[in-house]
């Protein structure tokens, strides 16, 4: 069997808004949010106006015009001999792209008092892609990307005996990677804070992806079936994770300072004109990036029938996902430095300093801002019990009910899930991200939920034709990410109080070790004793003073996603009434109602704590020193549960009845 397929989806991301808005975005911080609306979170109290969408994770533009094909070619064997069904195949898809990703300015302000003041934290400039590049001696257009893909796989379905079947198979992927077809791109070394050559590979991809598979089932009697399997499973990750160099390749910048409305040309101006000074933040790899991401799934499990009806299934299913994605930065904060003129700057590792005979600095230079970097060589797993109770239609009644106790950890969960919260303290050893080890996002140690239905006996137009039934869903809660916002630079006195701003007898240190306030993803330290939860059944779910500020130049000792958030459950009701109508078809009513007993279901917590350390005085009301607990004060919304779970239907909805008709023939 030879196969040929054409694939195509041309799609634009755009964003719509008030005239005058097309180009520019607005991101507040702060506690300003309405509490109790389903799906608003106390941290975004603005409606975020302007035009830009996201048009990748790292940046906000106009819109994203995609044009993607692939053509894939594919031949299929099938022999059959005996007991045995083979499957031998090779599939070679070539997949093609144009693109373009159309930039904007964001404006960012650190809460309402600074939008009012226009005095923004960040203004971060994103240029269009398809524009004249400064890289590349003006070219412009869309960018074009290509990859090829070769696939090949042999199985073989064998049944040994009437009572037992045995699968094998093994699988061949081979990702060539992926590149732009004029080379137009911009590889930036995170060693070396240099640009590669156009033809350097994004990145590597192994070519040993060979993945063997097993499984087979087994019935010792006629009520009972062993089930058990084994594979090796591969996978690019998304374009996202591979596309770095190409979305690269355009102005982008960050000044630290500034309002509404910037300078867009002289932002421009000075990016082309003093590459030495223009804080460059292009997307990277590791030198070390590698591709594919490996997963190792197997299952266990036995059924067995109870009954003339029913069946229960006891059931291990585990994985192991290996060479993961992981996410860090470069060009990082190495020290400080006094200047000539008394005031201390922050020194990242490709800045260009001048110092006089007494080493204080003259001048700064900074080509490159912070840079959020990909790689890969991540881990995690996941191990669960399942317990399955199933009645099949008898007399009337079918139910059903699932259990699963699980457990996913690790120091990352792969594709686009990792965030530089502490990938930044492989600094304290080097090439080690487990400082991140912890439970993965999705990460919930119990799901329940059961279901029955009931059809009542009785004939007639009014006895006949009724059905009941109920669906119960509960599960414990989702990770909280826990976090403390944290500046890089700050200053310390004598007695070692520190502050956020300098004054006379203060010295400037490092606060987080490396930097990572670009992505401002930082854990806090864990009060010894102190219960994380507040108990009393209100709206404050964590305790602020189970945590604190960790002391400058260290990373924070809270465990990555230790924290747990609210658990879900729900009752769902329904009842229908058939009603013949001849000739075998009937109509029906019927009445659902979701969430029969109105349980308030909240989503997560405000997770982050604010940067409580004082300004200028150790007076300063709400104010705390690293070490010390967080008051409530300090703490802000921190904790508190603003939000129910922002689902329309479906679990986590508020109480809501349905009325429908049906006519079935």
């Amino acid at each position: 069997e030879f196969k040929f397929g054409y694939n195509g989806a041309n799609s634009t991301q755009e964003g719509l808004t008030q005239p005058g808005f097309e180009k520019i975005i607005v991101n507040l911080s702060g506690s300003v949010a309405n509490t109790g609306i389903a799906g608003q979170g106390a941290t975004s109290g603005l409606a975020i106006p302007g035009g830009l969408v996201r048009v990748n994770s790292a940046g906000n533009g106009r819109s994203a015009p995609y044009n993607p094909y692939s053509l894939t070619f594919g031949r299929t064997l099938t022999p059959v001999r005996g007991n045995q069904l083979a499957k031998f195949g090779v599939v070679v898809p070539h997949i093609r792209m144009s693109t373009d990703q159309q930039g904007g300015i964001t404006y960012s302000y650190s809460n309402l008092d600074a939008f009012l003041a226009n005095t923004a934290t960040t203004i971060q400039y994103f240029g269009d892609l398809s524009e004249p590049s400064p890289f590349h001696n003006g070219a412009s257009g869309l960018k074009h990307i290509v990859q090829n893909y070769y696939v090949a796989y042999a199985q073989d379905e064998w049944r040994l005996k009437p009572n037992m079947t045995l699968n094998y198979g093994l699988r061949y992927d081979y990702y060539v990677p992926l590149h732009e077809r004029d080379n137009r791109i911009v590889k930036f070394n995170v060693e070396t804070g240099q640009l590669d050559p156009d033809t350097t590979p994004f990145y590597q991809s192994r070519k040993n992806n060979f993945q063997p598979r097993v499984s087979a089932t087994y019935s010792p009697t006629t009520k009972t079936v062993l089930r058990g399997g084994f594979g090796i499973f591969v996978g690019p990750g998304q374009t996202e994770d591979q596309i770095q160099p190409i979305e690269a390749e355009r102005i982008s910048t960050t000044a630290s300072s500034g309002g509404y409305p910037a300078n867009e040309e002289a932002i421009r101006s000075n990016f082309i004109s003093n590459p030495n000074n223009r804080q460059y933040q292009p997307r990277a790899y590791a030198n070390n990036y590698e591709l594919p991401e490996t997963v190792y799934q197997y299952t266990a499990s036995v059924q067995r029938e109870i009954g003339a009806s029913m069946a229960a299934t006891l059931a291990y299913v585990g994985s192991q996902g290996r060479n993961l994605f992981l996410r860090s930065v470069a060009n990082r904060t190495i020290g400080v430095g006094l200047q000539t003129s008394g005031t201390w700057t922050q020194i990242r590792e490709f800045d260009i300093v001048a110092r006089d005979a007494a080493g204080l600095i003259t001048s700064i230079q900074r080509p490159y801002a912070e840079v959020d970097y990909k790689t890969s060589g991540g881990h995690d797993e996941y191990n669960a019990m399942q317990l399955g109770l199933t009645r099949r239609a008898a007399n009337g009644v079918t139910m059903n009910a699932q259990y699963t106790l699980g457990k996913s950890y690790g120091n990352t969960a792969g594709s686009n899930e990792a965030v530089t919260a502490g990938n930044n303290a492989w600094t304290l050893n080097p090439q080690e991200f487990d400082y991140d080890l912890g439970y993965n996002n999705f990460d919930v140690r119990h799901t329940f939920n059961a279901s029955a239905l009931y059809n009542i006996p009785g004939q007639g137009a009014l006895k006949g034709g009724w059905i009941v039934g109920g669906i119960f869903n509960a599960r414990s809660g989702i990770p909280v990410p826990v976090l403390v916002t944290r500046p890089d630079i700050v200053y310390v006195d004598g007695a070692g109080n520190v502050f956020l701003n300098l004054a006379a007898g203060r010295t400037a240190v490092v606060n987080t070790p490396g930097g990572g306030a670009s992505r401002n993803t930082r854990r806090p330290d864990v009060v010894p004793g102190v219960d994380p939860f507040i108990k009393d059944g209100g709206l404050i779910f964590l305790n602020p003073a189970a945590f604190a500020i960790p002391k400058p130049g260290t990373f924070g000792n809270l465990e990555r996603n230790s924290i747990h958030g609210p658990s879900v459950r729900q009752f769902d009701l329904t009842m229908a009434k058939q009603i013949p109508v001849g000739r075998g078809s009937n109509v029906e009513f019927r009445l659902e109602v979701f969430n029969v007993f109105n349980i308030a279901n909240f989503t997560n917590p405000v997770g982050t704590l604010p940067n409580a350390l004082p300004t200028t005085s150790l007076t300063e009301a709400n104010k705390v020193q690293p070490g010390q607990p967080f008051t409530s004060g300090a703490a802000g919304t921190f904790g508190r549960l603003t939000s129910t779970v922002g689902t329309t239907v479906g679990l986590g909805t508020p109480r809501q009845i349905q009325l429908g008709f049906r006519y079935n023939f």
